[in-house]
């Protein structure tokens, strides 16, 4: 089992395995780097969304507070 002598090999118990050419090289880092980018950029959009959403939910929070103190501040007044 095995191939013959074209170019870099290495032989061990009967199998021979070619060494890999450039571009084996180039395109599998670049793959790696696409899937690591796909990953992280899923949890940081996710990490994003959150914060976003909480911020928005905490100023609508904080607006309705305001509204509402406003509200009974006036009708205070009102009854005086």
């Amino acid at each position: 089992m095995g191939g013959g002598g074209h170019g870099h090999s290495t032989t061990y118990k009967g199998i021979t395995i070619h060494h890999p050419k450039r571009w084996h090289t180039v395109t599998g880092k670049g793959l790696c780097a696409v899937m690591w980018c796909f990953g992280s950029c899923t949890e940081l959009s996710k990490m994003v969304l959150l914060y976003l959403a909480g911020d928005i939910l905490g100023r609508v929070m904080m607006i309705t507070a305001m509204v509402t103190t406003t509200n009974m501040r006036q009708l205070g007044d009102e009854e005086s």
